[in-house]
């Protein structure tokens, strides 16, 4: 096999593992908005970063870093729900990003790729510090799997139990802000968040379990950004698309094949 295409592989798998084990949190703490606002975010960082010559991926990652920390605080000061507060800081990075992207002048390539991503610059660096960030946050879940059982479920429960629900929510904010960050020029920015929100949307269609749901939105997410890689070689489409395109087909196959919903009708 082509180097080239094992890297791509290798790097596309571990995205959609990282992807799919934070998507859960995502996705039952019904925040949605939040993996878009800080993919822009992040993206915003990395093209700001261009502009004044500054490391793009540390740039990038301290924007969505701050942007995760300051959604709660804007929330609550504006009384709003959640997800508007989000919608307006994704409008707001957004136009900080494309800012960016018109004032950078000979570096076009480089928005490009924060952009669109390009899996074919990771390099087998990437690829480890992946891995430990991966191995990271899989020993995180395992550690505090009970917390989050009850966090996910009822955080006001979880409260009166005793659980740190503030250390439990700025270090899920904080672990989106690195996986979103380390997958910024692999995916892009502008298809990011599909690769974050889709497999646990998949997960949700066939169980009501906590390990099982993390289980069945990384292996969603590994199929899919795998098979998507694979895809795009074989036909020579652009590979962000085709992974997006390739992983939205699973959901839509999960949702006619949900024997959750077949039973439940959830």
């Amino acid at each position: 096999m082509d180097e080239v295409v094992l890297k791509s592989l290798l790097m596309a798998g571990l995205a959609g593992l990282s992807c799919g084990l934070t998507g859960v949190f995502i996705y039952l703490m019904n925040i949605p908005f939040i993996g878009v606002a800080i993919a822009h975010s992040a993206m915003a960082g990395g093209i700001w970063a261009l502009i004044f010559n500054l490391p793009s991926k540390f740039l990038a990652f301290i924007a969505s870093f701050l942007t995760a920390i300051f959604i709660g605080p804007i929330t609550d000061r504006a009384k709003t729900n959640p997800n508007i507060s989000l919608s307006i800081i994704f409008s707001f990075v957004m136009g900080i990003a494309f800012l960016g992207a018109g004032l950078l002048e000979g570096k076009n390539q480089l928005v490009t790729n924060f952009l669109w991503g390009n899996i074919f610059l990771s390099g087998w660096k990437d690829i480890f510090f992946h891995g430990v960030l991966v191995i990271f946050v899989i020993i995180f879940i395992i550690i505090f799997f009970r917390q989050f059982s009850v966090f996910l479920f009822n955080r006001e429960i979880a409260a009166t139990l005793g659980v740190n629900t503030g250390f439990i929510l700025y270090f899920i904010l904080f672990l989106i802000g690195i996986v979103v960050t380390l997958n910024l020029d692999i995916i892009g920015g502008l298809m990011l968040f599909a690769l974050i929100i889709t497999p646990p949307s998949i997960a949700y269609q066939f169980t009501f379990d906590l390990k099982k749901f993390f289980f069945i939105s990384s292996l969603s997410g590994i199929l899919g950004s795998t098979g998507g890689v694979i895809l795009s070689f074989i036909f020579n489409l652009p590979v962000s698309a085709t992974v997006v395109i390739f992983m939205s087909l699973l959901f839509f196959i999960s949702t006619l094949f949900s024997p959750k919903r077949i039973r439940y009708g959830e």
